[in-house]
């Protein structure tokens, strides 16, 4: 049997040197699910220092209206 390595996924925002911003929306997207909710830590492979300011800045653009609440399907 062959020796299954699991790569451990890297942050996003420490790879490219960018913090979390409510302006780009598309790479907030690139975190939520189809249903526009917050992927987890786990399944977004972000740190927990890039988790904590990418959950605020969805909210304040969910906020503004940039982002919706809730996509219906």
């Amino acid at each position: 049997m062959a020796d299954s390595v699991i790569k451990k996924k890297t942050c996003f925002f420490c790879d490219n040197s960018k913090e979390p911003a409510f302006t780009d929306s598309a790479s907030l997207r690139r975190f939520m699910s189809d249903r526009s909710r917050i992927n987890p830590k786990q399944r977004s492979g972000v740190c927990s220092k890039h988790q904590r300011g990418l959950s605020s800045q969805i909210k304040y653009a969910r906020h503004l209206a940039m982002l919706p609440f809730i996509t219906r399907a």
